[in-house]
């Protein structure tokens, strides 16, 4: 989810908590969609991670250290690009390089590529440029903007370790979230594509001793279940919950399968 009118210390070192507990920095500064927070704060917790909600200033001026994942939720891609500095990013691409894991989900997504461009234009911004190439959006195929709603979503690569014992497709929340296109040579797995389109919807990959997993649709959100702490999107069906697979996308972040 992007804000509607945009109509959208140093992390050198590897994570350092103990084996038997995994740490997740959620990212809650400004722009850092409310619903998108307590969804993704929910399903971390469901998969039995322990959940610190962290700021601009934590990450500008303090560590990523005793973290093994960091996620930027769905929300204003702008805002996480203005608020975090250019030491802030350096310590997230260190952190990731040093073998912490990145989910970015959306608005994350938008602000983990090299260039984002938001209904035709490329913004005025310096994102991670974790996933070299560029993160496009809304996709109007899908929804005309401003509407949003569910959408399938193709498995790619059926035998991946995140994609293992998946059906071929899924049903997953779309909310202004973008497409990602990779530069050339640039080496990645494709998880899922959106089926309207055919573009990418999912994406995997390593950077340095890390990983990182995208998604420019939204499964956190369980859409006929309250477990996700919010009614946001109650009113559709998503056929069944995405968190098993955004769990084995978690543990393939951590190096865990």
């Amino acid at each position: 989810m992007i804000l509607a009118y945009l109509a959208v210390s140093c992390g050198d070192k590897k994570p350092t908590a103990p084996r038997d507990e995994i740490n997740v920095a959620l990212y809650s500064g400004r722009g850092a969609d409310a619903d998108c927070k307590t969804a993704a704060q929910k399903m971390f917790e469901w998969m039995g991670y322990k959940v610190q909600r962290i700021s601009p200033n934590q990450i500008n001026t303090g560590s990523l250290d005793g973290f093994d994942l960091i996620c930027f939720p769905g929300g204003n891609m702008y805002y996480y690009s203005q608020d975090i500095s250019v030491n802030g990013k350096q310590r997230i691409k260190q952190f990731v390089s040093g073998g912490g894991g990145y989910i970015g989900i959306c608005g994350g997504a938008y602000f983990a590529a090299e260039r984002v461009f938001w209904r035709g234009d490329l913004l005025d911004m310096t994102p991670l440029s974790l996933f070299r190439g560029a993160a496009t959006g809304p996709i109007n195929q899908i929804y005309q903007y401003p509407d949003y709603g569910m959408c399938r979503l193709d498995i790619a690569i059926l035998d991946h370790p995140i994609t293992s014992g998946e059906d071929a497709s899924m049903s997953v929340l779309y909310y202004w979230g973008p497409y990602l296109s990779p530069n050339t040579g640039f080496e990645f797995d494709v998880i899922c594509d959106y089926h309207v389109t055919g573009s990418h919807a999912m994406v995997a990959f390593e950077h340095g001793q890390g990983r990182v997993f995208l998604t420019g649709a939204h499964p956190e959100f369980e859409e006929d279940s309250d477990r996700d702490g919010v009614e946001f999107c109650d009113v559709f069906d998503d056929q069944g919950s995405d968190w098993d697979f955004m769990k084995k996308a978690a543990r393939w972040c951590l190096k865990k399968i």
